[in-house]
């Protein structure tokens, strides 16, 4: 990939995510603005797997805390469950980019992130997601 599409990309990918950071927290109160409650840093999707790789109980416990609790529970009113294994792997497209485009969890979520457990669940998927 050259230099331009590599800006390209990386533009591409930074723009929801700073459009998300510039629009949480936003009450619509005119002239006041909260901050979000934590900000999604850009990073690259990895391109190597570690050994041994890592297996779904390494990552299992994010996805409890970070998905399944809030929302992904499998509740007939919540989004498409995380709960199980399988579950997991039918959604591994969605969640590889709404991970590195900051939109899952989102910002203005209450249910922050952190960078190396969205490099873990990337590391893993990199891996062919093993069990």
């Amino acid at each position: 990939m050259n230099l331009e599409r590599r800006h390209e990309a990386r533009w591409a990918r930074l723009l929801p995510c700073m459009l998300v950071v510039a629009c949480a927290g936003s009450n619509g109160t005119e002239g006041e603005h909260t901050e979000p409650s934590y900000v999604c840093d850009p990073i690259e999707a990895p391109t190597a797997c570690p050994d041994p790789p890592p297996t779904f109980a390494n990552v299992a416990p994010i996805f409890g805390e970070r998905c399944i609790t809030p929302c992904h529970s499998g509740t007939p009113n919540g989004p498409w469950p995380l709960t199980r294994y399988e579950h997991v792997y039918d959604w591994q497209d969605d969640i590889r980019s709404r991970l590195l485009d900051c939109t899952m969890p989102p910002i203005d979520g209450g249910v922050p992130i952190t960078t190396d457990e969205r490099l873990a669940i990337l590391t893993w998927i990199r891996c062919g997601l093993p069990e």
